[in-house]
């Protein structure tokens, strides 16, 4: 289904299936995008958000393992839980940058360029709203072994964020072509 902010990029068109009937399909008839950077340059990109992403979910699922004190403290542990959705979001994104070929529609484009860096963004501030609780705690409580191991998962998550949403600038993209237009309707 197409969202309606990319419904003029498509055509519907008439074309017959192998049983000799007309169906009618939606086209892609908008612009085609490529990277700006050289294919070396976005193959190491991939490789960094490919890991990069892989192991924030390794570490924010270590830290839910663990049964600390300041994990059952609302402004530590519900930032850090909320974290999920974004990641979840950041993974969807980053495996369409990862499987995306040479040129790409312009729904691929946004998906890549504009909401993986919003989702890397807001695992950036909901783990650093989680360190922010931590430093809360420590403060109030202090911190034990367990605590100290959990904040330092969540710096661990924080700066893998704040690298990924650095790297943002090698994700730009510019038009490359546009698909061709047939010259009548009916064609």
């Amino acid at each position: 289904m197409v969202s309606r902010k990319y419904a003029s990029d498509y055509r519907l068109e008439n074309v017959e299936d192998k049983k000799g009937r007309i169906i009618t399909k939606s086209v892609y008839r908008g612009d085609l995008y490529g990277f700006s950077k050289p294919e070396k340059e976005i193959g190491k990109l991939k490789k960094v958000y490919a890991v990069s992403t892989l192991m924030e979910w390794v570490l924010y699922f270590a830290s839910l393992l663990m049964n600390t004190e300041s994990g059952r403290t609302m402004y530590v542990s519900l930032p850090f839980l909320v974290i999920a959705f974004p990641l979840l979001g950041q993974s969807d994104a980053v495996w369409t940058f990862i499987s995306s070929r040479k040129d790409v529609i312009r729904s691929v484009k946004d998906k890549i360029t504009e909401k993986m860096i919003s989702w890397v963004f807001m695992v950036f501030f909901f783990s650093l709203s989680s360190f922010v609780g931590h430093i809360i705690f420590w403060i109030r409580n202090g911190e034990g072994v367990k605590d100290a191991i959990f904040l330092v998962l969540t710096l661990l998550v924080l700066g893998l964020s704040w690298n990924l949403f650095l790297q943002r600038k090698g994700l730009s993209m510019e038009k490359s072509g546009t698909t061709v237009l047939p010259e009548r309707e009916d064609e």
